[in-house]
């Protein structure tokens, strides 16, 4: 699969990568790696992410469900992004496996750092570094 997307980036293509970390049939390090081997043949991480991002999603099986957080909005990121030239700095997730519970997910390499006060279940208590 080719992993050269200077084209695709060239005339201001957006693209999100999001991958559950407890996905039984596909692991997600295959996706994982897919985005790093993207990276290293466009000009790195840091020209990449300008472009393109790539979430975890902690506890997520195959496209949603299992024990985690699997209830998020990446297509409303990517219009923000694409028309608004915002790009997103994290994407709340909920689910049913934690009710009341919200967590951001934050692009590689950036991940959820509770900052150490406030409820533990709200996402805004948690900042992405």
């Amino acid at each position: 699969m080719s992993t050269k997307l200077t084209t695709f980036s060239g005339h201001a293509g957006k693209l999100i990568f999001y991958h559950g970390d407890s996905d039984p049939w596909f692991s997600p390090l295959d996706t994982f790696d897919y985005y790093q081997d993207m990276s290293a043949a466009n000009g790195g991480l840091e020209a990449v992410s300008k472009w393109s991002q790539f979430y975890f999603v902690p506890g997520m099986a195959h496209c949603g469900g299992g024990p985690g957080l699997d209830q998020f909005d990446f297509l409303g990121a990517m219009v923000n992004w694409v028309e608004k030239g915002t790009a997103p700095t994290s994407v709340i997730a909920t689910g049913k496996a934690f009710p009341g519970r919200s967590r951001p997910l934050c692009p590689y390499p950036k991940h959820a750092h509770y900052k150490g006060q406030g409820d533990t279940d709200d996402a805004k208590n948690f900042e992405c570094r």
